[in-house]
């Protein structure tokens, strides 16, 4: 049995409780109560002597498309570049936006956060280029993802919806890119149902108006302009990020949407990292339960 959530509850929460996945490569909280996922993929910041950095890359051989191993010394051909940036403290500002979740709302959702360094395995990546194919990377990526398609199966099975935010940061500006699988020519047009062809992260959500779920009153850079977050790009009144670098979404967002909304956030370094780090997490969870709540799609046990 399920339910739609109102603020009512006052009995004391109960904390979530964390395991760790393969050689505590991710922590999890796999005991949700209601249909929202976070992910939180780069804030890691735990070195495995036992694995090499993917910083060499992968390599380009003439007619053929990168290919990614760690021992591969490429002699013969041209570096694919890796990223291995941390995205500092997205890690921990996740966790938090967690337990105020949990704290305020009694609302546990599923949680999947990396611990490893993104510079020994990216769990935004797909496999290959994510692990340079070194066994230990592998299993740690096959941690993190196993973890996440779970949750995802009993969002579906339970609720038949759900949303998986993927957070992560960026040192572009002092701005949220909230990705939804639409680049920034596509955002920069007046017009989004010109972009029919190409899928949204979203699409339960954009059955209508493609604006309007994108960059309109109940969109979620809307929303998080609403509790203060600062300027988010697209929302109803900053429609169009411009040509600046925009990051749209990856792997994680890409990857699920045939069984869940899925929305990527690019977090500026002051939101997640600064000092009002705790109350921008609180402004955060307050987001995701009005999003969920004004686009009917929160459900509870």
């Amino acid at each position: 049995m399920f339910s739609f959530f109102s603020l009512t509850a006052t009995q004391r929460s109960i904390p979530l409780q964390y395991v760790d996945g393969y050689r505590s490569s991710c922590k999890l909280h796999l005991a949700g109560n209601f249909n929202l996922i976070i992910s939180a993929p780069h804030g890691g910041n735990v070195m495995t002597n036992d694995i090499p950095d993917r910083t060499p890359g992968g390599c380009r051989r003439a007619g053929s498309s990168c290919t990614w191993h760690y021992a591969d010394n490429c002699l013969d051909g041209q570096r694919c570049a890796t990223t291995t940036v941390q995205d500092y403290l997205s890690d921990e500002f996740a966790q938090n936006v967690a337990e105020e979740l949990n704290n305020k709302y009694n609302l546990k959702p599923f949680v999947v956060i990396g611990k490893w360094h993104r510079k020994k395995v990216d769990f935004n990546r797909e496999i290959n280029e994510a692990t340079l194919n070194h066994p230990e990377a592998i299993n740690a990526h096959k941690s993190y993802h196993t973890n996440l398609k779970n949750a995802i199966n009993k969002i579906e099975q339970q609720y038949g919806k759900g949303l998986l935010i993927d957070i992560h940061g960026q040192g572009v500006g002092n701005f949220t890119m909230v990705g939804y699988l639409l680049d920034s020519d596509l955002l920069n047009r007046d017009d989004l149902q010109s972009t029919l062809a190409t899928t949204t992260s979203i699409e339960q959500l954009c059955v209508f108006n493609r604006n309007e779920c994108i960059r309109g009153q109940n969109a979620f850079g809307t929303i998080m302009e609403t509790n203060e977050l600062g300027i988010a790009y697209p929302s109803k009144l900053h429609p169009k990020p411009g040509s600046g670098t925009f990051f749209e979404g990856g792997y994680i967002t890409r990857n699920y949407i045939s069984q869940i909304n899925a929305i990527q956030t690019e977090l500026p370094y002051d939101m997640r990292a600064g000092s009002y780090k705790r109350v921008n997490a609180i402004k955060y969870a307050r987001t995701l339960f009005d999003y969920m709540t004004l686009n009917n799609l929160l459900l509870k046990t």
